[in-house]
């Protein structure tokens, strides 16, 4: 059941109708476009430590230069990318790579860490209309637990290089409870997760507007979708809830995390250069180790400084979300339209309110903007 989810991310298949258009939450919700990245490195980053996840952070990717990601040492990487609703799912071979059907059966006897070893890999059908990011997220988090990690020295290094975190004891009861359920009642069993909906609900943008009435989405709509990527047992794995079973990017074995970066641009680049060359609605969120914790192993003050403002800001604007600005626009709109009937320029001022409309509209198409996304330069 999937009732009860808020929507702080997008769903690719049936678009919600509204009576009144929200801001958008982390990205993308109905028609609307890819709202500022910064909130969505904040709501994500909030997000996961609210489920108890230690240490672990998101940071936005201005471009697809493996150095830049290898720097920040990724756990993986959460993409954004327009949802192709007039294009028929392959069942049997995807688009780019090769679905693993076998990795989620992999041996369970093996209980250390080891890089070496293949683990059966954790993977959810989506069944939930409106959570893909944070179903993203949790593909890569609930791949990565070092709950499994013995506490020989050989271990934990192993630990460490493959990415291991900590999830915290709820979404690793989580990951043992649904362990041996196959992929769709995972997808159902994460939809009843109270904890889950819960966390992810108390990030959705408040808003009295919101109806729950659905339709078919169309190629006419601007539809938005998250998916993951990570290395596990050193093979690079797509992550998509949509898809029948994790897409295997290259031969197994030959992504070791540490050239993870490497990998996956290739990948990412093939799947944009589907696209038209005007379409640049594209977002990169690598998940890589809290910049806090690095700062203070290096000694490094003015990184610290800064990423302590960042989580700030972070703060800031997830409190803005849960605020319902309506009653303020309202009195501001009555305010200004009183003044402007008074003046007697009411009329003049509508008319020169649509001809800058028309305009902002026609530019953002040049761009390859959709109509009615916000502006942000």
């Amino acid at each position: 059941m999937s009732a009860g989810w808020n929507t702080i991310c997008c769903y690719q298949q049936r678009v919600r109708r509204r009576s009144f258009a929200s801001p958008p939450a982390l990205h993308h919700v109905a028609s609307q476009g890819p709202a500022n990245p910064c909130c969505a490195q904040g709501v994500f980053t909030f997000l996961i430590e609210s489920l108890g996840v230690k240490n672990v952070q998101f940071e936005e990717l201005l471009d697809l230069d493996p150095e830049s990601l290898q720097q920040l040492n990724p756990i993986g990487v959460i993409f954004l990318f327009k949802y192709p609703t007039g294009e028929k799912p392959q069942r049997d071979k995807p688009l780019d790579g090769d679905f693993d059907f076998a990795a989620l059966t992999a041996p369970h006897e093996q209980t250390d860490f080891d890089t070496n070893t293949n683990h059966p890999l954790w993977f959810a059908a989506q069944t939930i209309q409106n959570a893909c990011g944070t179903q993203a997220l949790l593909s890569v988090l609930l791949n990565k637990d070092s709950a499994s990690a013995s506490t020989s020295s050989a271990s934990a290094e192993a630990e460490a290089e493959a990415g291991a975190i900590d999830i915290g004891p709820q979404l690793r009861e989580f990951k043992d409870f649904t362990s041996a359920f196959p992929s769709d009642i995972r997808g159902e069993a994460l939809s009843n997760s109270a904890l889950i909906r819960d966390v992810h609900n108390s990030f959705a943008r408040s808003s009295p507007f919101v109806s729950d009435d659905t339709r078919l989405a169309t190629e006419e709509d601007d539809v938005y979708h998250f998916i993951a990527y990570t290395s596990i047992n050193s093979t690079l794995y797509e992550l998509d809830g949509l898809q029948p079973a994790p897409i295997r990017h290259g031969d197994a074995g030959a992504c070791p995390p540490e050239i993870f970066a490497d990998a996956v641009v290739p990948v990412l680049q093939r799947r944009i250069a589907r696209y038209p060359p005007t379409e640049i609605r594209f977002n990169l969120l690598a998940m890589c180790e809290d910049l806090r914790v690095r700062a203070r192993e290096t000694g490094d003050a003015e990184m610290l400084a800064r990423e302590e403002r960042k989580r700030r800001e972070w703060r800031w604007e997830n409190a803005l979300r849960r605020h319902n600005f309506v009653g303020l626009i309202g009195d501001v709109m009555k305010g200004v339209t009183a003044a402007k009937v008074r003046e007697g320029t009411y009329g003049a001022w509508i008319e020169e309110a649509k001809a800058a409309t028309r305009k902002r509209v026609e530019e953002r198409r040049g761009r390859g903007q959709a109509g009615d996304e916000m502006d942000v330069s």
